[in-house]
């Protein structure tokens, strides 16, 4: 009996090696095959156990997806502020510590260690640019080469927090943040940000201030280079109006000059990073600010 299992396992094991002859004997088969097919020979790729890469070449294998910050990132002033709120390591490397913090009569300095990410931004990423004059509006195009300032505008007891950013060697960096009250209006006739508040926030009163016949401008449907001119009807103008924050606003200062007593307001809507684009363009007609014409040229 022992002798009789002996050969039978001698054949089981003969027949075994017999199979694995064949399969890989079909697998080079198969891999001429692919390489006639397609004209180039395949690559050889050989499966390695990661437990068994030395440490050294370990981190080789690893694949860390994270967004790179062009060289670029100064090229315009927006393409910084997108990469400054949006992400922490680009941005404590472009504060000027300590960095001062002022409030009225008193000033807090914090050093890099006591710095908290700040975002700036609602997780929207809308912002506002407001100006006096139409001609300022090519100063956003240009790249500023001193100074900007990001105004945002607490419309609750109107107070502003201000971010200053300054140019050094081409690139640009936050220096001071300044929290002040606001200029008012104090002739008379109606301040624009208490129109602004309740146009924003009252439907009714928003018919009420919109200048008949109200213009818009849009992208011609037919033709992407194209701006199509037009007016809106009160309907239209509801379907079509932008979204307006209430509790606060921002305003990105290029150079241009506000003051209370403008007659004119033109309030850019923009997204950061994602080509939304509205603008309104308000008057004050004797005495009472009104919406005078309506742009939509977003991507």
């Amino acid at each position: 009996m022992p002798r009789i299992l002996f050969r039978h396992n001698e054949m089981k094991n003969i027949l075994l090696g017999y199979v694995c002859l064949l399969m890989i004997v079909s697998c080079v088969g198969q891999q001429k095959k692919s390489e006639i097919m397609s004209g180039e020979p395949e690559e050889q790729v050989s499966e390695a156990d990661s437990l068994n890469i030395p440490d050294g070449d370990l981190s080789d294998t690893l694949i860390v997806v994270d967004e790179v910050i062009p060289v670029t990132a100064d090229a315009s002033f927006i393409d910084f502020l997108y990469y400054f709120t949006s992400d922490e390591d680009f941005q404590r490397s472009r504060v000027l510590f300590p960095v001062s913090f002022y409030n009225d009569t008193t000033v807090e300095r914090l050093n890099a260690d006591e710095w908290v990410f700040d975002p700036m931004f609602d997780s929207d990423k809308i912002y506002t640019v407001i100006f006096d004059k139409e001609d300022e509006l090519e100063l956003e195009n240009d790249t500023p080469s001193g100074s900007v300032q990001i105004d945002w505008i607490y419309l609750s007891d109107y107070h502003i927090r201000r971010y200053y950013f300054e140019l050094k060697n081409n690139q640009r960096f936050l220096e001071a943040v300044n929290k002040e009250k606001m200029s008012r209006e104090s002739s008379g006739a109606e301040d624009f940000y208490d129109f602004y508040v309740r146009f924003a926030s009252d439907s009714v009163f928003q018919a009420e201030r919109l200048a008949n016949p109200l213009l818009f401008s849009t992208v011609d449907p037919e033709d992407e280079f194209s701006v199509l001119e037009t007016t809106l009807e009160e309907g239209q103008w509801f379907a079509f109006r932008p979204p307006m924050p209430v509790a606060k606003i921002s305003n990105i200062r290029y150079g241009q000059q506000e003051t209370v007593k403008s007659n004119t307001k033109i309030v850019e809507f923009k997204g950061l990073g994602n080509g939304f684009s509205n603008t309104l363009y308000f008057r004050r007609i004797h005495g009472k600010w009104k919406l005078v014409k309506f742009e939509d040229l977003g991507d």
